[in-house]
């Protein structure tokens, strides 16, 4: 032990005693002499503050020391946390179908002027052309290059053209504003007229309308059901269900949903949903296993259960669940007349290939489908309700 601590040890001791200080005691010498002295226990003022410090402390410890509240057990038999009852959801399956871009998108400006500088460039590096390395002198291949050669006013590249570095004028070879010598289209028809090949695009020889074009009738036409338009974006299938009293017109506007039925799985449930609502002409497959997203749509008051459709009791394979656990599903099932606080719908993403919706198959199968649309990303934002498009939103790319 330390001397600090066996001094304050001391001075504990000296404060434990039962006599108060300056107190007369009688002791006893070894010579048997019986004597009385006067103890004076004297403790400076820090020394009692730090004792008294260690004493509070002490005290509020054990006074800390409680016993702790039993745990509550929740089991499927124990009592629950909380007395107040849970709201009760549809659980429903909706379906993302998509079309994905068949062409490139169009470049960004940015990404024109940078195109246009390196063929440019490249232009200019070759010079001057070695001609006799690649083509001997005499024969019809020199010949035919130098046809096209002078026919491109002398420049040995046929990107851009123009430019001939043998004139006084080469040094002025800025690209001025304006031009459209890097354009994709003014590209194109110069390959095709120049190989001599614009009847076979277009018939008329005029090069103007040669090459694939990037916009088809349905884009003119603004054809928002067929899946020729927009080639260059991706395209979502938004259904229209019917209006409902009170309902405003983009919150009838969603993407194809059904109430799950029994113990279907979300992809089982979104593959009968797709194909009872809109039919099996459509030549889909279905991304993964995992829905993408989830939309909760809250009632404003509790509302009675609708009866499933047809199309949905006919897939169903069990329609009970285990006595001892009863499912909130199996609960919201259990007779027409129980009361929903809303839905929750979870989404799962497919890719259509070919084919196209049929809404006379969901007439026949009681699905009250009115319309579709295949709309990109910025045309759904347009159409839904705002509230649905700030759940979907994360769901859709933006090319």
């Amino acid at each position: 032990m330390s001397p600090r601590s066996r001094g304050a040890k001391r001075i504990a001791d000296a404060l434990g005693r039962a006599n108060p200080p300056n107190l007369d005691r009688p002791l006893l010498t070894q010579s048997g002499f019986s004597t009385t002295t006067t103890t004076n226990n004297h403790v400076c003022r820090s020394c009692r503050q730090a004792l008294s410090q260690r004493r509070y402390a002490s005290t509020a410890t054990a006074k800390a020391t409680v016993e702790a509240p039993p745990i509550t057990q929740l089991s499927p038999d124990g009592p629950e946390a909380s007395s107040a009852p849970q709201p009760i959801y549809t659980v429903k399956a909706g379906v993302v179908v998509s079309r994905p871009p068949l062409i490139t998108p169009d470049p960004h400006p940015f990404e024109t002027a940078y195109y246009l500088y390196q063929r440019r460039l490249n232009e200019r590096l070759v010079l001057p052309f070695t001609q006799y390395f690649y083509y001997k002198r005499g024969t019809p291949a020199f010949e035919h290059w130098r046809s096209h050669r002078l026919r491109r006013g002398g420049t040995a590249t046929r990107d851009i053209g123009e430019y001939n570095a043998y004139t006084p004028e080469s040094w002025n070879d800025e690209a001025l504003v304006g031009d459209e010598s890097g354009l994709q289209t003014k590209i194109v028809q110069d390959l095709i007229a120049e190989e001599g090949r614009a009847e076979e695009f277009t018939g008329s020889g005029d090069p103007k309308f040669a090459g694939l074009k990037r916009r088809t009738a349905a884009d003119d036409e603004n054809n928002q059901q067929s899946l020729e338009r927009s080639l260059q974006r991706t395209l979502y299938l938004l259904v229209k269900n019917k209006k409902v009293k009170g309902q405003s017109e983009s919150e009838s506007w969603k993407f194809p949903s059904g109430t799950i039925v029994g113990f279907e799985g979300l992809k089982e449930a979104a593959q009968r949903i797709l194909f009872s609502s809109l039919g099996p002409n459509m030549n889909t497959f279905f991304i993964g296993n995992h829905p993408v997203g989830h939309y909760v749509y809250k009632f404003s008051s509790p509302q009675p259960r609708l009866a499933a459709s047809p199309a949905a009791a006919g897939t169903t394979e069990k329609s009970k669940a285990s006595e001892q656990a009863p499912l909130k599903q199996q609960l919201a099932q259990e007779g027409d007349g129980a009361m929903i606080d809303g839905e929750k719908t979870f989404y799962m993403k497919a890719r259509i290939m070919a084919g196209q919706a049929d809404l006379a198959v969901g007439k026949q199968n009681g699905v009250d489908i009115e319309d579709y649309k295949w709309l990109s990303k910025d045309e759904v934002e347009k159409l839904v309700h705002p509230e649905y498009w700030s759940k979907i939103r994360n769901m859709l790319v933006a090319q």
